[in-house]
């Protein structure tokens, strides 16, 4: 089984729209459902992406964003837990000056952990964690 983990910002894009990378996230989500990978994400990335379309849509919209997210088939949330958290705090602190959330540090926590090289995101922060990122630019 292939994992992919997918972040907030790529997730909202593709989404909606109105967003300016909408096709790319759009075609690189389905593209990866296709191919049969299961996509990962966290349950802070779930509560950025709710927090996110509300601000940018309406509260229904943002609403069914994240019902059709968390019951499709091949997504996984992961939980964060207590010793995921402080494996996140400890990764911020290794970065000093480094501007990562703390929902992008428990995203890499979650990777290592899985074995996930590929993030479908457009925050480069991966990147510079040394993930691959979807969509390329």
């Amino acid at each position: 089984m292939t994992l992919l983990f997918a972040d907030t910002s790529a997730l909202y894009a593709a989404a909606d729209r109105r967003e300016s990378r909408h096709d790319p996230c759009r075609e690189a989500y389905e593209q990866a459902l296709r191919a049969g990978q299961t996509l990962v994400t966290t349950e802070l990335v779930i509560a950025e992406l709710h927090a996110l379309a509300v601000r940018r849509s309406y509260p229904d919209a943002a609403l069914e964003i994240v019902r059709r997210l968390t019951t499709a088939a091949r997504v996984e949330v992961a939980t964060v837990g207590s010793t995921r958290m402080a494996s996140a705090i400890d990764l911020l602190a290794a970065r000093p000056g480094r501007p990562y959330s703390l929902a992008d540090a428990v995203s890499f926590v979650v990777m290592r952990e899985r074995g996930i090289d590929r993030a479908l995101t457009l925050d480069m922060d991966f990147q510079a964690e040394g993930f691959d990122v979807l969509p390329a630019d």
